[in-house]
């Protein structure tokens, strides 16, 4: 073979492996979607990248897949990681008559300063009546502080010493503060009760008593109230026998007290009671004239009544303190 020969054969066969690899390159140009229709394509992405705390950031996760694939996209991320969303998950459309092109979109914040990954589990794609898997790698997201940074440089003091327990001593004056505390609530108690307590009736006698002194002391007669001066002398015996004697009560008229005095022990005359409350009731009722020295005359019987009922009522609770007594041998 001439030289001339040989080079046109190597030439040819160069030309035959340029069609060679035109005609593959074609054919592979002519059906790109054969990739796709075996499986899908999922991509994801992450906007921003940087975010402060508290600031949204957006994660978008999109597949592509042949038309009559199933796609489920994951949930809502749980809170893993100082991060949780704040919308529930949105999906976008942009597919054709051919593919299906959808993207959901995850609304995310940050609570924590650093660098934080979100988690989402996988994507399942279902065609031809099985399901494949596809991880969901996002990179991470770095968190920033919306605090100024600190130009003081100040350092935190030391820690201090644990506080020691209490000695004997400091349980000793919280035992006598409780002691002290204690007695004066007791006698706080005791005064306010003695402040309560219902101050016991004045003895009937005293009472009276007291009454005719301020009587007197009023001097009624000599400044021309004879009648009031012997009204009120009677009220004060009356007063004296009704807490004396519980039958002869105030509000008794004298025909009243007169008919009482015949079934009561009165020690002293009925007549002579009778006779001054019939002449009270002639000056209060029937407003009968009598004179200063009537009046005060008035004043002194119903003084002697009181005091002989008190000398007669001592002398029987003295003979009822001594009890029966035998009679003496002759």
């Amino acid at each position: 073979m001439s030289r001339h020969a040989a080079s046109g054969v190597a030439a040819v066969r160069r030309w035959a492996a340029l069609g060679l690899a035109a005609a593959c390159l074609s054919a592979r140009d002519a059906h790109p979607q054969d990739a796709v229709q075996r499986g899908a394509l999922v991509s994801v992405s992450v906007a921003p990248e940087t975010v402060t705390v508290g600031e949204p950031f957006s994660v978008r996760i999109r597949v592509r897949a042949p038309k009559f694939a199933t796609i489920h996209f994951p949930a809502v991320p749980d809170t893993a990681d100082a991060i949780e969303a704040v919308d529930p998950r949105a999906m976008e459309e942009a597919g054709d008559a051919e593919f299906i092109d959808r993207t959901a979109v995850y609304r995310l914040v940050a609570w924590d300063v650093g660098r934080h990954t979100p988690h989402f589990a996988n994507v399942i794609v279902g065609t031809g009546g099985s399901d494949q898997q596809y991880p969901v790698a996002l990179p991470a997201v770095t968190v920033l502080s919306l605090l100024p940074a600190d130009s003081a440089q100040r350092l935190p003091k030391v820690a201090r010493d644990p506080v020691a327990p209490p000695g004997a001593l400091w349980k000793l004056l919280l035992l006598a503060a409780l002691l002290l505390a204690g007695l004066a609530w007791f006698w706080w108690r005791r005064r306010a009760h003695r402040a309560a307590a219902v101050p016991r009736e004045a003895e009937p006698f005293a009472a009276a008593t007291a009454s005719f002194q301020a009587l007197d002391a009023l001097g009624l007669a000599a400044a021309g109230e004879s009648g009031r001066h012997v009204i009120a002398s009677v009220d004060v015996l009356r007063g004296y026998l009704a807490r004396r004697f519980p039958d002869m009560r105030e509000s008794l008229t004298p025909q009243e007290i007169e008919r009482a005095l015949k079934d009561a022990d009165l020690p002293v005359l009925p007549e002579r009671l009778a006779a001054l409350l019939g002449r009270e009731s002639s000056v209060r009722f029937a407003r009968a004239g009598v004179t200063a020295d009537e009046a005060l005359a008035l004043g002194k019987e119903s003084r002697a009544i009181v005091r002989d009922i008190q000398t007669a009522y001592e002398a029987r609770i003295r003979a009822m303190e001594r009890g029966p007594q035998r009679g003496r041998r002759r």
